[in-house]
C-alpha cells in the first residue's frame, strides 16, 4: 500500500523554503571566502523564482562604496557560492544565483528620516 501523503498545507511555500535554505548556505559560504571586501556584509534574504531556476540574494553593507565592492566580489565568487549551494541543498536543479542590494534596508532608514523630521517639527 502506498503511503499518503498528508493533506494539510504546508506553513511557507517551496519557494520560501528554499529561499531560506539558501541564504544560509550563501552567507556560511561567505564567511569561509578569503575576500575583505565580503567582511562588513550580511545576507538579508533570497528571492526565488516560482520555478526556482533563478534565486536573488539580498545583501546589507555599511555604505554605498562598501556594498558596491561587495557586489562585485560576489559576481566573481558566484560559481563557488553555487557549487557549495549544489553540495549543501538536496536539490535537483541548482538556480543561478543573482546579487542585490536589500532595498528595506534604505526604505527603514527613509521612514526613520521622515519620522525624526515630523518629531523635530513637534518640538518647535
Amino acid at each position: 500500500m502506498a503511503r499518503r501523503r498528508e493533506s494539510r498545507p504546508s506553513q511557507y511555500s517551496r519557494s520560501a523554503r528554499l529561499g531560506e535554505l539558501l541564504r544560509e548556505i550563501v552567507a556560511s559560504e561567505m564567511a569561509q571566502l578569503d575576500d575583505d571586501r565580503l567582511s562588513l556584509v550580511s545576507v538579508t534574504g533570497v528571492e526565488t523564482s516560482v520555478e526556482l531556476s533563478r534565486a536573488t540574494v539580498y545583501i546589507s553593507a555599511l555604505d554605498d562604496e562598501v556594498a558596491s565592492e561587495a557586489l562585485e566580489a560576489l559576481v566573481e565568487h558566484r560559481y563557488q557560492l553555487k557549487q557549495a549551494v549544489a553540495r549543501a541543498a538536496a536539490v535537483r536543479r541548482v538556480p543561478d544565483l543573482s546579487f542585490a542590494l536589500d532595498p528595506s534596508i534604505s526604505a527603514g532608514e527613509r521612514v526613520d528620516e521622515i519620522l525624526r523630521n515630523l518629531a523635530d517639527e513637534a518640538e518647535e
